[in-house]
């Protein structure tokens, strides 16, 4: 009886061991798409998605000054989407593409701080 519980206890972690775990990034991701669909739906505005977005991105990675203009400017952005002088698609597009360039930024950062515990090493 004790064999059979040690066999299905080492299967069991074998199977946790094998779940793949979403990276930092990739959470962060999910959380974007979360608060996307929120905004579709109507559940937030399209500023409560911002600052939603802006407080998450905080608490996971940090407040850095690159971020901190972002985020004024994207808050900012939808306010006047919010007022009906600018466009959501043109908002949307100019919060992705500086987004591109803060995520770039963070990642060469992470490459050049790193050692030799990188998982791409």
């Amino acid at each position: 009886m004790k064999n059979i519980f040690l066999l299905c206890l080492a299967l069991a972690m074998g199977a946790c061991a094998h779940t793949p775990r979403l990276t930092t990034d990739q959470q962060f991701e999910a959380y974007r798409m979360q608060l996307r669909a929120e905004r579709d739906t109507g559940k937030i505005t399209v500023v409560e998605e911002q600052q939603k977005l802006r407080d998450h991105f905080w608490q996971v990675y940090g407040k850095d000054p690159n971020s901190t203009g972002h985020f004024a400017f994207s808050v900012s952005l939808m306010r006047s989407v919010q007022a009906g002088s600018f466009p959501l698609e043109d908002a949307d597009a100019l919060i992705a593409a500086k987004e591109a360039d803060i995520f770039a930024t963070k990642i060469a950062s992470r490459q050049r701080d790193c050692t030799y515990d990188c998982p791409w090493h």
